[in-house]
């Protein structure tokens, strides 16, 4: 071979080596660490103290999404920020979701800024210092970040976002993830005045049951469609950890090839809210449980989508909710075998709701 051609192979297979002797690009572990790390790098003394708790803290599954005035946050708090601790935050949330999770987290904080405004507007001259409160509580301002353990040096650890309509719990656990359990919920569903008209932060949440349970079969429906009132709020929310409800309705087993497309669709629209390898991680149990053993469940009207309504996906390794009202939605999804990534860290954790919590979930029964 001439010496030139020696010489041109040599520098390609020099540029080369060194790429394949590089480590697998970062997973969401990785990112996560790193995010967390460059936002402790920014705080004082006195944030730092706000935001670090033990892994085993009750904290971390007290978490709540009932407006401010009813459950008064721990945490370190969006509205007392800087600019350079404000993108951190954001930083860590996209390094912990998807593009499709970020843009709803992000979403559903934006239109409680747009809620609030709506509140404050509505308030009377006579209203009490409660009212007050309560309508001033919405908002972006209104978020908490925790984190549990410390990412500087553990290898288990775990962070939480929570405000009204948002609560989002992460674990990172000797370098794999888990992300529920994950509330996320809308009010206005969608923007009706202004320049943001038409916009939605939960765009096909609804859409995706309602395409499911249209395709059901008379027979079907008699085994899907519950004759029982829908909620005030989805059935396994916070305080629910240790009393799932059953899974009921329709299994996937008894369903068509068109409709376990559409089923796994639905849960894909949940699961793929986190970055791409935990949700694969979620995605691979449920596999591994079976696919067949999930059972849907719708209550309340079909047609008239401005009616309340509900519907459950629930199987061994997932359970996803929706609460519908008008221009209102609850969702929620858990994993019944590791949410908290408690099969991961040993550990068990205990959800509590407060007396103003449950106060605030009967007034919302109500309405």
């Amino acid at each position: 071979m001439p010496t030139t051609k020696r010489l041109s192979l040599l520098i390609v297979l020099a540029a080369i080596t060194p790429l394949q002797a590089q480590p697998p690009a970062s997973s969401s572990a990785q990112q996560m660490t790193q995010a967390a790390r460059a936002l402790l790098a920014v705080l004082d003394e006195a944030e730092l103290k706000a935001t670090l708790f033990a892994l085993d803290a009750d904290e971390r599954s007290n978490w709540s999404n009932v407006p401010y005035a009813s459950h008064h946050r721990p945490g370190l708090q969006l509205g007392s920020l800087d600019r350079e601790a404000t993108l951190r935050v954001h930083e860590l949330l996209r390094a912990s979701l998807s593009s499709q999770g970020y843009q709803k987290a992000a979403g559903v904080i934006r239109l409680d800024d747009i809620n609030r405004a709506q509140q404050v507007a509505r308030l009377r001259p006579d209203a009490t210092a409660f009212q007050k409160e309560q309508a001033e509580g919405f908002g972006s301002r209104n978020y908490f970040v925790l984190i549990f353990g410390d990412p500087r040096k553990d290898a288990r650890w775990g962070w939480l976002l929570q405000g009204h309509h948002l609560a989002m719990s992460f674990t990172v656990a000797d370098g794999k993830t888990a992300f529920l359990p994950m509330f996320v919920g809308a009010t206005p569903l969608a923007v009706a005045e202004d320049v943001e008209t038409g916009w939605s932060a939960l765009a096909q949440e609804v859409t995706r049951g309602v395409e499911l349970v249209t395709t059901l079969t008379e027979s079907q429906r008699e085994v899907a469609i519950s004759p029982a009132e829908v909620p005030g709020d989805v059935l396994n929310g916070v305080g629910n950890k240790d009393r799932f409800t059953p899974a009921e309705g329709l299994r996937a087993a008894d369903m068509t090839a068109e409709q376990k497309r559409l089923l796994r669709a639905l849960v894909e629209e949940y699961v793929r809210n986190a970055d791409f390898d935990a949700a694969d991680e979620q995605l691979a149990a449920i596999d591994a449980a079976g696919w067949d053993k999930l059972a849907f469940t719708w209550r309340g009207p079909i047609g008239d989508l401005a009616e309340p309504f509900y519907y459950r996906v629930q199987g061994p390794r997932i359970s996803i909710e929706l609460r519908n009202t008008e221009d209102h939605v609850h969702t929620v999804t858990r994993d019944p075998a590791n949410d908290y990534g408690e099969a991961w860290l040993g550990l068990t954790y205990r959800e509590t709701i407060t007396a103003a919590e449950r106060s605030a979930a009967a007034r919302r029964a109500a309405e």
